[in-house]
């Protein structure tokens, strides 16, 4: 069974559904990881010549309500068959890695950066090199509206691999009282909450666990998840609103589109979140291919929607 455990970092990381915080917040049951370098993968890469660590990374960005710009949380999933594990105890294998985000602004100055550590552990040697198998990880950090440029490096320090992700990210503020909705994200494993769980994967206006899948890569026969929050709709007398979500699934190439419908929970608040599943199989019309999934959000009390689209890749 593989697991992961916490660790000191200086923005919040989840690693594997486990809440990594601070070092002095962790003060009671905290196991020790594996020693690792200090060496941070951004700063090394540049005279890097050897193999790379493929590695798949997405952003969301959700809207804060008590200042301007958004919440941002960089996703990122590192297959173990990538990695070596080294063995710490009978029957126990773990990783030793570094992982640095790095965030840009349109200037090229550097505004948020950390450099963390992480492991994950296996109980089972087939674990390491399956490649199906892989740590997700989700660091969160504040940003104000405007265009950046997000940096994040993984370094193996049992081989001293290294991968390096680039991307382009624009941060935007919904306009006050106008129709919106935050980035989708693109899960596969849901879960009810337990009580007391404080995970960086916990939606807490739902009291769901939503792991997130950044390769938005699924299989046939797998489940597709989606999370994302709407803004400003109208509401009632009774403080509800009243709405509908659409969704909608094209393949690359085809004219043919799967339609879903699902009414909005009346829900007390302007502001809602939401999540649902479907499953990507061939009696639900799905197949291998190239897709683009659109979600509209139908307010039915002020007659206006918005429209949202993301792609994603079903294999067999």
């Amino acid at each position: 069974m593989q697991r992961s455990f916490r660790i000191l970092i200086s923005l919040v990381i989840t690693v594997g559904c486990v809440l990594i915080a601070p070092m002095a917040l962790l003060a009671e049951n905290v196991e020790t990881p594996p020693p690792v370098a200090v060496d941070n993968p951004l700063d090394l890469a540049k005279d890097y010549k050897g193999e790379k660590i493929a590695f798949t990374l997405d952003i969301a960005a959700f809207k804060l309500y008590d200042a301007p710009g958004a919440k941002i949380e960089v996703y990122y999933d590192i297959p173990n068959s990538a990695l070596e594990f080294k063995e710490i105890a009978p029957g126990e294998l773990a990783t030793s890695l570094i992982i640095a985000v790095r965030i840009l602004d349109k200037e090229g100055k550097v505004v948020k950066e950390a450099a963390n550590r992480g492991s994950t552990r296996v109980t089972d040697l087939k674990e390491t090199k399956d490649p199906l198998l892989s740590s997700k990880f989700v660091s969160a950090v504040n940003l104000d509206p405007g265009s950046y440029t997000f940096k994040v490096g993984v370094k193996d320090n049992l081989t001293g691999k290294i991968g390096i992700q680039e991307r382009e990210f624009e941060v935007k503020s919904p306009i006050e009282g106008q129709l919106g909705v935050s980035s989708i994200e693109f899960g596969k494993e849901v879960q009810k909450a337990k009580e007391g769980d404080d995970s960086g994967f916990l939606k807490d206006t739902l009291n769901m666990i939503v792991t997130p899948h950044p390769s938005r890569t699924y299989h046939l026969g797998d489940t597709l998840s989606v999370y994302f929050n709407i803004y400003n709709l109208m509401v009632d007398n009774a403080s509800k609103p009243r709405f509908k979500i659409t969704y909608k699934f094209k393949r690359t190439g085809e004219r043919r589109v799967i339609k879903s419908e699902v009414p909005g929970e009346r829900v007390p608040g302007k502001n809602q979140s939401h999540l649902y599943s479907f499953e990507v199989t061939k009696q639900n019309h799905f197949d291998v291919g190239d897709y683009t999934l659109f979600v509209k959000i139908t307010d039915e009390l002020s007659n206006k929607a918005v429209e949202v689209k993301e792609p994603f890749k079903v294999l067999k």
